[in-house]
C-alpha cells in the first residue's frame, strides 16, 4: 500500500461563536445572568439606607455593625456550603434553596423584626436571611466555572460580577432612591422582595445548560468527604487559601462602607439622603462595567498580575482618595462622583481571581470555588468588624487606613498565586492568535483559503460517502485525555501528571491499545479499565474551544459532493456539541456507540453507518485518527480510509504505520486532495 499523501500542517480549534460567545456570554447561561441581576437588584435595594432606617428607628450605630457582622458570618457560611453543595445537589437546586431562604426571612425580618422594631428578631432573622443571596449567586458562579472552557473563564466570571455588582448596590441604590419619595421606606423593603423572586425564577427557568442539574461530585464519592474537603483544600493546595484571603479583603470596604459612609457623605460631607444613595450607584455603575474589562484584560495579560496590580494597589489608592477628597472639596459632588468612579473601578480589578481559583485546583473545581466563595463571604464579616473594633477609637480616618493596608496586603499575596506554566499559556492568549496544547498559532495559519474542492472536479468520483471519526477528527483529543486524567486521579490519586502523561505518549506511539485500558494497566488496581471508563465518560465533554477551525469549511464543502456521516464511541454529549456548533446538519448519518449499542473497533457499526447511508462500502472512505480503532477495522469491511495525524494519532509515526491507511493528512484541508488521488488511483485501477 502507497505511504501516507496529502499531508498538510497543523490545525488547532477555533469556535463557531455565537453573538452571545463573541461578547464572552455562554449563551445556555443568558437568562442566569439575566436573573442574577434582577436577584441582586432586589437585593441591593436596601444597601444605601437600612443602617440609617434603622438609626431612625432607635437602634444605635453598634447594634447595627453587630447585626450586618452576624449576616456576614452568616453569609460566609452560605458562600462556603455554594460550592460544597453544588458538588453534592448540583448549582441548580443550591440556587433553588437560596431563593427560597432568601424570600421566606426576608418576610419575618420585615413583618416581626423592622415593624415591631424588635431588635432580636431582626438579629435572627436577617442574620438567617444571610445565607440565601450567597447560595443562590455563588452557585451560579459554581456552574460558571464548570460549564465555560478555561479560555473563556475571565470574560464569563466578569460578565457574573457585571450582573452582581449591577445589582448590589448599583442599580438597588438607584432603584431605591426613585421608590423611596414615591412610597416610603418600608414599602421599598417590600419591593425588593419581588424583585428577587422574578429574578430567582428568571434564572432557574431560563438557563439550558445541564452541566448543573447534576451533583458535580463523581457519584459514590460520600458527602461527608466533599464537604471536608471544601475546607482541607485550603491546606492541600495552600494557594486556593491565599486566594480566599485576597477575596476576603476585596470587597471588604464595601461592606463597611456601608455602615458609616451615608454618616459621613450626609452629615459630615453634606449631601443630601438622595444624593449618596446616587453617589452609592455612580461607584458601582462604574464597577460593573469595569467588571468586564478587567474579565478581558485578565484573560490577555494574566489573571494574577490583573488581581495584584490594578485590584490590591488600585483600591489602596483609590480608598484614601474617596475619603480625603470629598472631606477637602466639601460641597464638591462631582468630585466626588469622580473618585467614587475610581474607587468602583479598581473594585472590579479582583474580577479574574473568580477564575484563577479553579484553574488553581481544576480537579476540583467545587472545592476551590467554595474557598472562593467563603472568602467573599468573610469579607462582608471582615468589613463590618473593622467599623465595629475601630470606628470608637480611631474614627472614620483610621478606619480608612486599615482598608488601604489590607488591599496592599492582599496584591503582596495575590503575587504568590501563580498557575502552572502550561496552565497559564493555555489560558491567556495573544490578540489575534489561538493556543492549542499551550502553544500559540496564528490564528488564520492554514484557513487564508478555502479547502481545495477544485481537485475533485476532475476526477471521476467513485465515492459516495465519507464517514469520519469524532475525537481527534472532529474535536480535540484534549477534551477526553483531561476528562481521562481526572477520573484515574479520582481512583488513584498518587498518580501525578507526569506519570499520566509520560504513559499517554507511549500509548500514543503505539497506537494498538485504548488508552483507559493502558491506564488501568498501569495505574488501577486490578486492572480495571471498565471502571476508569465509566468515570472518564463523566467528566467528558467537548467545549466548544475543542472544535477544530479546519472541521465546518471543510465539512461544509465536502457535504455538496458528498454524503457524510460519523462513527464514533459517543452518544448524546457528542449530539450535543454538534448541535451547538451547527454541524449535525451536515451529517446524513450519526452512528454513535452509546446509541447504537455497538462500540468501535467492533465491526458493526461500521457496517450499521452504511447500512444507514445505504452506502457500500467500496464506495466509502473513512476519516480517523487512529489505527486501532479506526483504520484497521474500516479496512477489513473494505473501505478505504484516511488517517488523520492529530489527537491520539502518534506524534512520530513509524514507516509501517504510515503504509497502513490509503492516505495520511494532519489537517482536514488536505481530506479533498487526498480523496481525489483516492479516486483517479481507483479509476486507473479500473481501467
Amino acid at each position: 500500500m502507497e505511504m501516507a499523501i496529502a499531508i498538510e500542517a497543523y490545525s488547532g480549534p477555533q469556535e463557531s461563536l455565537s453573538t452571545a460567545e463573541r461578547f464572552g456570554v455562554p449563551p445556555k447561561l443568558l437568562w442566569g445572568y439575566v436573573g442574577l441581576l434582577l436577584f441582586m437588584i432586589g437585593d441591593g435595594v436596601e444597601s444605601g439606607y437600612l443602617a440609617p432606617y434603622l438609626l431612625k428607628i432607635g437602634i444605635v450605630q453598634s447594634q447595627i455593625a453587630m447585626m450586618f457582622t452576624i449576616y456576614g458570618v452568616t453569609a460566609s457560611i452560605g458562600a462556603w456550603f455554594s460550592g460544597a453543595l453544588s458538588d453534592l445537589i448540583g448549582p441548580r437546586q443550591v440556587m433553588w434553596l437560596g431563593l427560597v431562604e432568601w424570600a421566606i426571612f426576608e418576610v419575618f425580618f420585615l413583618l416581626f423584626g423592622v415593624q415591631k422594631s424588635n431588635f432580636p428578631v431582626m438579629v435572627v432573622t436577617y442574620g438567617i436571611r444571610g445565607f440565601g443571596y450567597p447560595l443562590f449567586a455563588y452557585g451560579f458562579l459554581v456552574w460558571i466555572a464548570t460549564a465555560t472552557p478555561a479560555k473563556r473563564l475571565g470574560s464569563a466570571v466578569g460578565w457574573f460580577w457585571f450582573a452582581f455588582t449591577g445589582g448590589l448596590p448599583t442599580l438597588g441604590s438607584f432603584f431605591a432612591s426613585f421608590a423611596i419619595p414615591l412610597i416610603g421606606q418600608f414599602a421599598t423593603f417590600w419591593l425588593s422582595l419581588g424583585l428577587v423572586v422574578l429574578g430567582g425564577l428568571v434564572a432557574l427557568f431560563g438557563i439550558t445548560d445541564k452541566t448543573g442539574i447534576k451533583r458535580l461530585a463523581p457519584e459514590g464519592v460520600k458527602p461527608l468527604a466533599t464537604l471536608l474537603l471544601s475546607v482541607s483544600i485550603g491546606w492541600k493546595k495552600p494557594k486556593t487559601a491565599i486566594g480566599a484571603i485576597v477575596r476576603m479583603i476585596n470587597t471588604s470596604s464595601e461592606y463597611g462602607f456601608l455602615i458609616f459612609m451615608p454618616t459621613f457623605f450626609t452629615e459630615t460631607v453634606g449631601f443630601s439622603l438622595e444624593q449618596w444613595l446616587r453617589l452609592l450607584s455612580y461607584i458601582f455603575l462604574s464597577n460593573i462595567f469595569w467588571n468586564l474589562i478587567f474579565g478581558i484584560v485578565g484573560d490577555k495579560v494574566g489573571w494574577r498580575k490583573t488581581v495584584a496590580f490594578c485590584g490590591g494597589v488600585g483600591c489602596a489608592v483609590s480608598v484614601l482618595l474617596i475619603y480625603y477628597v470629598p472631606n477637602t472639596f466639601r460641597g464638591d459632588y462631582s468630585l466626588a462622583v469622580l473618585v467614587g468612579a475610581m474607587y468602583g473601578a479598581t473594585l472590579a480589578g479582583y474580577v479574574p481571581l473568580s477564575a484563577l481559583m479553579p484553574s488553581l485546583a481544576p480537579e476540583n473545581k467545587g472545592a476551590a470555588m467554595s474557598m472562593l466563595s467563603l472568602g467573599a463571604g468573610a469579607s462582608s464579616v471582615l468589613g463590618p468588624a473593622v467599623v465595629a473594633i475601630f470606628i470608637g477609637p480611631l474614627g472614620v480616618g483610621g478606619v480608612i487606613w486599615i482598608y488601604a493596608i489590607l488591599y496592599l496586603i492582599s496584591a503582596v499575596l495575590a503575587l504568590f498565586l501563580t498557575l502552572p506554566s502550561e496552565v497559564e499559556r493555555a489560558v491567556v492568549s495573544a490578540p489575534g492568535r489561538q493556543t492549542i496544547g499551550g502553544h500559540l498559532l496564528d490564528a488564520g495559519s492554514l484557513l487564508g483559503h478555502a479547502p481545495a474542492m477544485e481537485t475533485l472536479s476532475a476526477a471521476e468520483s467513485d465515492i459516495d460517502l465519507i464517514l469520519f471519526d469524532l475525537g481527534g477528527t472532529i474535536y480535540d483529543d484534549v477534551a477526553y485525555a483531561r476528562a481521562l486524567m481526572r477520573a484515574l486521579h479520582e481512583i488513584n490519586p498518587q498518580v501525578s501528571e507526569a506519570e499520566f502523561w509520560s504513559v499517554y505518549d507511549a500509548e500514543r506511539l503505539r497506537s494498538d491499545v485504548s488508552l483507559p485500558q493502558a491506564m488501568a494497566n498501569h495505574f488501577v488496581a486490578g486492572r480495571d479499565h471498565d471502571r476508569l471508563k465509566a468515570l472518564t465518560s463523566q467528566y467528558w465533554e467537548y467545549p466548544a474551544a475543542t472544535l477544530y477551525a479546519d472541521v465546518k469549511p471543510t465539512l461544509t464543502a465536502l457535504a455538496s459532493k458528498f454524503k457524510l456521516g460519523l462513527v464514533a464511541n459517543a452518544g448524546k454529549m457528542a449530539r450535543d456539541a454538534l448541535d451547538r456548533d451547527g454541524l449535525t446538519g451536515l451529517f446524513t448519518v450519526l452512528a454513535l456507540a452509546d446509541e447504537v449499542g455497538i462500540r468501535k473497533p467492533d465491526e458493526r457499526i461500521f457496517r450499521h453507518a452504511l447500512e444507514e447511508a445505504r452506502v457500500p462500502a467500496g464506495r466509502t472512505v473513512y476519516a480517523g485518527n487512529r489505527l486501532d480503532i479506526d483504520i484497521r477495522p474500516a479496512q477489513r469491511l473494505g473501505l478505504r480510509t484516511v488517517w488523520v495525524l492529530r489527537g491520539e494519532a502518534p506524534p512520530a509515526p513509524t514507516r509501517d504505520q504510515l503504509d497502513e491507511p490509503d492516505a495520511v493528512v494532519t489537517s482536514l484541508l488536505g481530506l479533498p486532495v487526498a480523496l481525489s488521488r483516492l479516486m483517479r488511483s481507483k479509476v486507473v485501477a479500473m481501467a
